[in-house]
């Protein structure tokens, strides 16, 4: 099953077709925001061969600036339910979810915008890319996550949190 609830830290297997959501996706959004955009990348543990991973599709929008996101079709992705997440407050980026069944929250999928080659780029590719190049780290990342989500099932943010501090000790 693909999507998660935001209080919930759920990790399943890896699934091949991932990858293949991920290009139905790409599709859709640059149909919407494509001029706006200068790349769009998958992410995350979807995007990792092989490891557990929260069941929800991570896409990282590259943007000239980040202003660019108040010229976004908010009513066209609205319609295929992106909705920007208020809550999430991260400096340099905008974060949506894509909620297929409101008003149920479950999340299927992120778009994170960020400046394109900016630090979040940078550093969410590079980790990408270092998992990818790297199957041992990719191993030593699930079992860390696969630790987290036992101690923390219901705290999103102490999960990704502690995660976060695993891959800044990377220094990548």
């Amino acid at each position: 099953m693909q999507g998660v609830d935001r209080s919930e830290v759920t990790l399943v297997p890896y699934h091949r077709e991932w990858g293949e959501k991920f290009l139905t996706e790409k599709e859709l959004l640059e149909s919407i925001i494509g001029k706006h955009i200068i790349d769009l990348q998958h992410f995350g543990s979807t995007a990792i061969g092989g490891i557990a991973t929260k069941p929800v599709i991570d896409i990282l929008v590259g943007v000239e600036d980040l202003a660019d996101v108040e010229r976004f079709d908010r009513k066209a992705l609205a319609a295929k339910k992106y909705h920007q997440l208020g809550h999430v407050e991260q400096e340099g980026k905008v974060v949506f979810a894509k909620f297929p069944a409101l008003p149920d929250l479950r999340r299927t999928h992120y778009m994170h915008v960020v400046e394109h080659n900016g630090m979040w780029w940078k550093s969410h590719i590079g980790f990408r890319d270092a998992l990818i190049e790297k199957p041992s780290l990719a191993k030593e990342y699930e079992a860390l996550k696969k630790e987290l989500a036992k101690k923390y099932p219901n705290n999103v943010r102490a999960y990704t949190e502690e995660k976060a501090e695993w891959i800044q000790s990377l220094a990548l």
